[in-house]
């Protein structure tokens, strides 16, 4: 064995050796603080509620306030092709509520979910069985980190979906013979059932593109009741 090759394979096997006692001794350190009784496992209705796993929050800056806004709200690129209305993101809406100390948490676009990007005809593919299917398993896992917020004793202000969507439509949707209409998107309509089923009574409104301040009238009219 050449010299250079010697001395490469001697400084890897110290490292290795390191390694190992590094990895001994942090497996030793783990087993030492590990609490058996604490049970990781997702119950059936993917909800823990356990009185153990409560915490106090009120150490730190946190407001404890979040809210649910639509995916496209803070993401303009999951629309469908031509239907975009800003470069990026509905600014003024954001910027009420980063100003109003309240936590966003962005929902997953059920359409790019369910059909993708390169979508066609989203209604009746959210409305298909095997996009049913996926929907349901959004809005479950959804449901399931409402629960959590709550649980955990913070509040949840709301659920902004996206007026004239097929999908996340809340006064207006989109209908494919017809275009844009008075009723409900397909997964806000399925969301809704689920809320009322699980007694969350979380208040669900729409944001217009291009009349964001009804939406930021509402939140200021919510935030200052509570």
């Amino acid at each position: 064995m050449k010299r250079k090759d010697l001395e490469t394979r001697r400084r890897f096997l110290k490292k290795s050796s390191f390694a190992a006692a590094a990895l001994t001794l942090s497996s030793g350190c783990s087993e030492g603080v590990s609490n058996k009784n604490l049970d990781y496992s997702i119950p059936k209705n993917g909800f823990h509620g356990k009185s153990e796993n409560r915490r106090n929050w009120s150490g730190d800056i946190r407001s404890g306030k979040v809210i649910f806004v639509a995916h496209c709200v803070l993401n303009q690129n999951a629309r469908i092709v031509d239907a975009a209305d800003f470069p990026a993101m509905h600014d003024q809406l954001l910027d009420y509520i980063q100003k109003a100390k309240v936590g966003i948490i962005q929902m997953t676009c059920p359409e790019t979910y369910c059909l993708g990007l390169g979508r066609f005809d989203v209604r009746v593919g959210l409305e298909h069985p095997a996009g049913m299917e996926r929907l349901l398993r959004l809005i479950d896992d959804l449901i399931f980190t409402i629960q959590e917020y709550l649980f955990q004793g913070m509040e949840v202000v709301g659920i902004i979906g996206k007026e004239g969507s097929p999908s996340c439509g809340v006064n207006q949707t989109w209908y494919n013979e017809s275009g844009h209409g008075e009723g409900q998107g397909v997964f806000i309509r399925e969301l809704k059932k689920k809320l009322r089923n699980n007694k969350l009574d979380i208040p669900v409104i729409g944001v217009a593109d291009h009349r964001q301040n009804e939406a930021i009238e509402w939140l200021e009219r919510e935030l200052f009741q509570s």
